[in-house]
């Protein structure tokens, strides 16, 4: 079991490796969130949690927590769970371009801003 993000990838290997360490880099790069491990996995937050990234068997879940109302910007986030959960799940490098990862995390980011964080008011 990891205990940070830089054990958590060094644990994988192969594709999924590289799309960890893709995702990493164009979240970080937006310079917006701060990157925490939680629940076993990379969690990225401002203003409470914005996006996960995490490594299942057969692909790599990026989830964003308001991802449901992040749709729009990309079809490919399919809504579940609560919190307004939404997540594209990933099988290979360069499914997702650095500039749209980028896009949603700001995105998602404004939306932590605009309306709080969404744990707290899951639980108000």
């Amino acid at each position: 079991m990891s205990n940070s993000v830089n054990e958590y990838v060094a644990a994988l290997s192969g594709w999924q490796a590289a799309v960890v360490t893709e995702l990493r880099r164009s979240i970080l790069d937006t310079r917006n969130v701060a990157e925490t491990f939680k629940g076993g996995h990379p969690v990225y937050e401002a203003g409470g949690p914005v996006c996960l990234v995490k490594a299942l068997s057969g692909h790599v879940n990026l989830g964003f927590w308001r991802g449901a109302l992040l749709t729009d910007l990309d079809a490919r986030l399919v809504p579940h769970g609560e919190f307004e959960m939404a997540s594209i799940k990933l099988k290979g490098p360069g499914e997702i371009s650095p500039a749209d990862v980028r896009r949603l995390v700001l995105a998602a980011v404004a939306l932590n801003l605009e309306r709080g964080d969404p744990l707290t008011l899951a639980r108000a």
